[in-house]
């Protein structure tokens, strides 16, 4: 199993040339040593990022208190379980945020997973269970399509070559039309031969759309090929950015390849997130000495001469407390944390005033809880032509405890999680869009295009027990709210997130929506768990390197077939030349 290329503390980045201009990639002025060397630190935010830092602080004896604005911890990573659904001893049915996969190409989480004791013994990271196979469910009777996920054979040396391969890929598995999949394929290999100053100077301010050509496609490209970033995660073929799609798809490349990877190439848990995950590592902090404060959201950050000098949360009860600490670390949503932006923070520092301009969008899951088993496969399954851009997975099929005698109330024998990537698109019930539907209305919705992707023969409406959408989710007078949204990838967004260090001398971000630099940068478990490390890498430098150790972040993989390619493109980028494969736009 090959390695990544490891690095430490916070990364060194050289400044772009051309379009590149106040990306801000130098590196980040580090921030001053405390008064006094505290190591008192306080963490807002119990999700991934959060999760992340205090691990990494706490294993470097710093006293970390983590406060949470909900009672539980784990974020939209956590578990989210049906109330009143367990009978006769069993637990409460398991819902979900979301999908949760850890794909070859992750690095940094799979560390923190071996990080994680198990109390019968072993680490969270063997409650991983590989995923062997993936589908691409057609609706309308077009032919489905099932991947098995296997290591690939292309030759990355000769980028022709590559061309065709993929192109023949893609044509031999979706039927698409030759010259489509070989046009698709060629601006696939221009993003994976970029030189890093094209993909931030270029590639980064041209919507996905637009660099795929779609608009002048035929509609099975634009579906399959097109709306399929869609299905990885929180992005908009519309509006998502190049670079970002470009990035993503190489990461899964290498994945196919087996090149780099740390595990295979789609794992999943083997049981409810926070069973298999989130409580086994709460309590292992508390081991460590992690303080958790539960029913405490940040609401104010007070500086004083270039620092924070102290925070104020709101109680659960509704009551106002003062945090004091020597270091403030912020892992709370992009949405949340500009709240805290207050005039003097946006004037030390500008890159918080400009995460104004990130936008969000909705990326949450729905459970649907069956009688019998479902005749799917035990892995993911993207719905194709489904409006909602659903992505499904038979979890219960993966996990290691029964599931009728464990969770509910002993008649519901199946877990369909499924998650819903559009909510802005009409549906094929209603006719609208999610945001505008009840919450009874998105679940049935759901339904009705999972049956139209898989058959009702496959999903019979008298299998269905129940079912669960995120809680994160709820109704208002001008449509449905979301607690929890995601980051979205836009177009030169990347100039909009900040560095996990500030210019604040004692304030650090963690979360999904700093700026991180292995293999992709849009939401995951993965860069949120990068941005964790940096934010604690930040910390460490900023006290003196605190007991000399470093905390350790991971790069993604770097074909080195690439690397001549890339100098090639390099020169091109200084001379003011497009790329090499960039002809006849």
């Amino acid at each position: 199993m090959a390695e990544a290329a490891e690095e430490t503390g916070i990364p060194r980045r050289a400044v772009l040339a051309g379009g590149a201009a106040g990306l801000g990639l130098a590196r980040p002025r580090r921030a001053r040593a405390a008064e006094g060397g505290g190591r008192r630190v306080a963490v807002f935010g119990a999700g991934v990022a959060g999760l992340t830092a205090a691990h990494e602080l706490a294993e470097r004896g710093f006293e970390v208190t983590v406060h949470e604005r909900r009672s539980v911890a784990g974020g939209k990573s956590r578990s989210l379980y049906v109330p009143h659904s367990g009978t006769g001893g069993r637990r409460g049915l398991p819902g979900e945020h979301g999908l949760r996969a850890v794909f070859g190409f992750y690095h940094n989480l799979p560390d923190t997973l071996r990080r994680i004791p198990l109390a019968g013994g072993g680490t969270v990271h063997g409650n991983l269970v590989a995923v062997d196979r993936v589908e691409f469910a057609r609706a309308g009777g077009r032919r489905s399509v099932t991947l098995p996920l296997r290591p690939w054979t292309a030759a990355l040396s000769d980028p022709g070559l590559l061309v065709r391969s993929l192109a023949g890929a893609l044509e031999e598995a979706f039927a698409l039309p030759p010259g489509e999949t070989l046009f698709y394929a060629r601006q696939l290999v221009i993003l994976f031969t970029s030189c890093r100053e094209r993909l931030f100077g270029q590639w980064e301010y041209v919507p996905w759309w637009d660099f795929i050509r779609a608009g002048r496609m035929s509609r099975e490209y634009q579906q399959v090929l097109g709306g399929n970033v869609q299905l990885l995660q929180a992005l908009r073929p519309a509006t998502a950015s190049s670079r970002t799609c470009g990035q993503g798809y190489e990461a899964l490349l290498y994945d196919a390849l087996g090149r780099g990877t740390d595990g295979p190439a789609d794992a999943v848990l083997d049981g409810p997130t926070s069973e298999a995950w989130i409580d086994p590592w709460v309590d292992h902090l508390r081991a460590l000495g992690v303080r958790f404060v539960f029913g405490s959201a940040v609401e104010r950050l007070e500086p004083q001469r270039g620092r924070v000098a102290w925070a104020a949360t709101r109680t659960a009860r509704g009551g106002t407390e003062r945090v004091d600490a020597d270091w403030f670390v912020v892992a709370v949503p992009s949405d949340r944390a500009v709240r805290l932006w207050n005039p003097a923070l946006r004037a030390a520092d500008p890159r918080l005033a400009a995460m104004d301009g990130l936008q969000q969008t909705w990326c949450s899951g729905v459970q649907f809880f069956l009688r019998r088993p479902a005749d799917v496969i035990a892995g993911h399954v993207a719905h194709v032509d489904s409006p909602w851009k659903l992505v499904s997975i038979d979890q219960s099929k993966l996990w290691r405890a029964p599931f009728e005698r464990t969770w509910g109330d002993g008649l519901a024998r199946e877990s369909l999680s499924v998650v819903v990537s559009d909510w802005d698109t009409p549906g094929v019930l209603y006719g609208r869009p999610a945001r505008q539907c009840t919450r009874a209305e998105v679940a049935r919705e759901v339904w009705a295009q999972l049956r139209a992707h898989l058959g009702a023969a496959v999903l019979p409406d008298s299998s269905l027990h129940s079912w669960y959408l995120d809680e994160a989710i709820s109704e208002g007078a001008d449509g449905l709210r979301n607690d929890d949204p995601f980051l979205m990838n836009t177009t030169g967004s990347w100039d909009l997130r900040p560095e996990a260090v500030t210019a604040v001398g004692n304030l650090f971000l963690a979360g999904d929506w700093v700026r991180t630099y292995s293999n992709v940068d849009f939401a995951t478990m993965e860069t949120a768990n990068e941005a964790g490390r940096r934010a604690a890498a930040g910390v460490l430098a900023a006290a003196g390197g605190a007991d000399g150790a470093g905390v350790r972040t991971f790069k993604g993989y770097e074909a080195p077939e690439f690397a001549l390619a890339r100098a090639v493109d390099k020169e091109r980028w200084r001379l003011g030349l497009p790329h090499l494969l960039d002809t006849g736009r």
